[in-house]
């Protein structure tokens, strides 16, 4: 009897020590526990917001600086009374408003040469002769409207001019000075423009009016002209 009940044992031993090996399955997780846990993981972040593209500038004020070379157009230099004569050099300070429109208004600083001339004179006191020379120039102040068309520009003002007059005689110097309306007609082509600046080419043409006589003298200057818009918006 004793035999079998220790067989009993020692075979009832490695079954009891299995059971309690088995795993104990888990409880599943409350709804709440697992809502919680979704809405505390992070999620997709939002796509960020493409920024906006700057729009082009449709506003400019510009600053314009002209030189060149020019003389008298008319009348004609009468040479048969002079031993040399020529023009000189001629500035224009200018400034301007560009807007959506093609056309800009403008105001415009210049000086303008007409003519120097010299020649040898008889002088009927010594029955010799004499050396007289002779210079003219004008400052003008004009404002007008412009014209812009791609690289083309042309523009037409009318203002006043203030003529200066020099003439010399045997070392003697005498000057004179008057103002008079006036008309300036320009075309320039901008051949060269990295903003914001442009450079290129320019005609003038200066017009001097006399109150009862019309139109009684005309300058014409060409040369180089530069653009700077200093202002955008």
């Amino acid at each position: 009897m004793r035999p079998l009940l220790l067989a009993a044992l020692i075979f009832a031993a490695p079954a009891a020590r299995a059971e309690e090996a088995k795993p104990v399955p888990a409880e599943p997780a409350p709804a709440s526990a697992a809502l919680a846990a979704n809405s505390a993981a992070p999620g997709p972040a939002d796509p960020k917001p493409e920024p906006k593209a700057k729009a082009a500038p449709r506003h400019f004020w510009e600053l314009d600086l002209f030189a060149g070379y020019g003389q008298i157009g008319y009348p004609a230099v009468d040479t048969s009374s002079t031993t040399w004569w020529n023009g000189g050099p001629g500035f224009a300070l200018s400034v301007a408003y560009r807007g959506p429109h093609f056309t800009h208004p403008f105001l415009d600083i210049s000086y303008v040469p007409i003519i120097s001339s010299g020649r040898h004179a008889y002088d009927p006191r010594t029955g010799g002769t004499l050396y007289a020379s002779n210079s003219s120039s004008a400052l003008g102040l004009i404002i007008g409207p412009g014209f812009d068309i791609s690289w083309f520009r042309i523009r037409a003002g009318l203002g006043l001019y203030s003529v200066s007059v020099k003439t010399t005689v045997d070392g003697v110097e005498n000057k004179a000075s008057q103002t008079s309306l006036g008309f300036l007609v320009s075309a320039a082509g901008m051949v060269w423009r990295p903003e914001p600046f442009a450079l290129g080419v320019e005609a003038r043409l200066a017009m001097l009016q006399a109150p009862t006589a019309g139109i009684y003298q005309l300058s014409w200057v060409a040369g180089l002209t530069g653009r700077w818009d200093f202002a955008r918006h």
